[in-house]
């Protein structure tokens, strides 16, 4: 979810409509894993400007003779706590792409999660690396289905790529377990790659324990997309601020088959993108998903449950049947809702959304605004741990992730918010329409919230989900599902 960029699991299903055109060969079932929740969102087409191959055969100038995710499963997602369960991972359906010369001095390897269109528009920046440094080729898997059991059994059989998208959420996970090869700052000099190039504080969310880990490429955060023809009806000339104007503007836009709101990602169950936006929220009633030593829950409590509560109202007044919402976002029957800057391709765009004039983006309205937070998040550049280090391709591998984050600026075009400052200013003051709408949610940098680091932090965050869901969706009181939440998350992180 295309880093990550469907907003959740009904606008995927207009998403996979719309995505024929841009993706010719692949099939149904192939498009669905790779806008999944497991992968990176993935929310809309090829933006204007983008030059993005027609099939994902065009994508590969070669193709490799074997796929490089068929590594056995070392690891699986834990469903239930206590429990858990080994399942051979999924193959990934795109194919390997080959960018650069058979004779170059050295080539590397290169996975990530980023299905569909947004895998193609990276694919397109492999292309461009590849063509300014000829000495370098890269083999380029875009669109790893089971990426967390595929890079952790990679890892394992000695197989892991030279460099891989994460997102920040993994990185504690992977530290722990040795998926990763921590960065010195003697080697990010080498080739340029300073702090002080990126944002500051998604800087800090690509260490663990005191080592670096991680280069940042984006930062995505969750502000409110609104129907400006809705809300002008109901009486209002600007979006809403707070939580009580929000939900001022759900009563009086809900009518009929229009919906006045509808929570990010519902509809999900154990998957953990409901929890980006639960964590959003908690964050702006003052609540903390756990304690200052990750050892324990701390969200069961008073601020949490307010959190919470004011979601269940929000979804039982805006959207109380729990209707799919994402043909109606698209054709004007959505007045607002949270979501990512991925979707920018998509409902921004007159020839893919029939509401494309209508729609708009302002910050995600506060609870206090004088204590603003919304969800944050990070895809990053981690270099996996291999069996035989080589230095050369070390090196060539840290030029990759230098070029990239200087060339973000076509990647935002995506729908993403570039962490290197250069990049993203570039892309801010932009004439690209897409580009344009960037800026709303780059505003929300200084207040975005980033979930903590935790090594359980992967089984964590399904569990939450799914017990939120369930109280959001009157499965069960609101107290009830947090306790139940607490309770799975507190056994999961006593396991160790």
């Amino acid at each position: 979810m295309a880093v990550e960029r469907v907003p959740g699991p009904h606008s995927r299903r207009v998403f996979l409509r719309l995505a024929f055109a841009a993706v010719g060969g692949a099939s149904a079932a192939t498009l669905l894993a790779a806008c999944g929740p497991t992968q990176a969102p993935a929310g809309g087409a090829a933006p204007s400007g983008a030059t993005a191959p027609t099939s994902a055969a065009a994508a590969a100038p070669t193709t490799a003779a074997a796929n490089p995710t068929t590594a056995p499963a070392a690891a699986a997602a834990t469903a239930t706590p206590g429990t858990s369960s080994i399942a051979a991972p999924t193959p990934t359906p795109y194919p390997v792409a080959n960018y650069g010369s058979n004779s170059a001095k050295v080539s590397i390897r290169y996975w990530t999660i980023l299905g569909s269109v947004d895998g193609i528009v990276m694919n397109e920046l492999v292309r461009s690396f590849a063509d300014a440094n000829p000495d370098i080729r890269v083999e380029s898997l875009q669109g790893v289905t089971d990426y967390i059991t595929k890079m952790e059994a990679a890892a394992i059989s000695g197989t892991a790529p030279d460099v891989a998208i994460v997102r920040h959420t993994y990185i504690a996970a992977f530290a722990s377990k040795n998926v990763l090869s921590p960065l010195t700052p003697d080697e990010l000099n080498q080739v340029g790659i300073k702090q002080e190039d990126f944002d500051q504080t998604v800087w800090k969310f690509t260490q663990y324990q005191g080592q670096q880990y991680t280069v940042p490429l984006d930062i995505h955060l969750h502000a409110m997309v609104h129907n400006k023809a809705l809300l002008t009806q109901a009486g209002y000339s600007k979006p809403p601020t707070t939580h009580d104007e929000w939900m001022d503007v759900v009563k009086k836009t809900t009518n009929g088959d229009t919906l006045g709101y509808n929570t990010f990602a519902i509809g999900g169950g154990a998957q953990e993108p409901l929890t980006w936006y639960w964590y959003g929220i908690l964050r702006q009633y003052g609540g903390e998903m756990l304690t200052p030593d990750a050892s324990k829950a701390a969200f069961n409590s008073p601020e949490g449950i307010a959190a919470v509560k004011w979601m269940h109202d929000m979804q039982q007044t805006g959207n109380p049947r729990s209707v799919p919402s994402g043909d109606l976002q698209r054709t004007g029957k959505v007045a607002t809702w949270a979501d990512g800057p991925w979707i920018s391709t998509l409902y921004f765009d007159k020839t893919k959304a029939e509401a494309a004039d209508d729609l708009d983006v302002a910050p995600i309205p506060q609870h206090d605004p004088s204590k603003p937070a919304t969800w944050a998040q990070s895809h990053q550049f981690a270099l996996p741990r291999q069996k035989n280090p080589e230095p050369a391709k070390r090196e060539a591998t840290l030029r990759f992730v230098k070029w990239m984050g200087e060339h973000s600026v076509d990647w935002a075009k995506a729908g993403q918010v570039p962490a290197r400052n250069s990049a993203r200013d570039e892309a801010l003051n932009s004439d690209n329409v897409f580009l344009q709408k960037l800026k709303t949610w780059a505003s929300e940098i200084p207040y975005g919230a980033f979930m903590p680091s935790s090594p359980k932090l992967l089984e964590i965050m399904p569990r939450i989900a799914a017990d939120v869901e369930g109280a959001l969706l009157n499965q069960w009181s609101v107290e009830d599902g947090l306790k139940k939440a607490e309770d799975e998350v507190n056994q999961i992180i006593a396991q160790g």
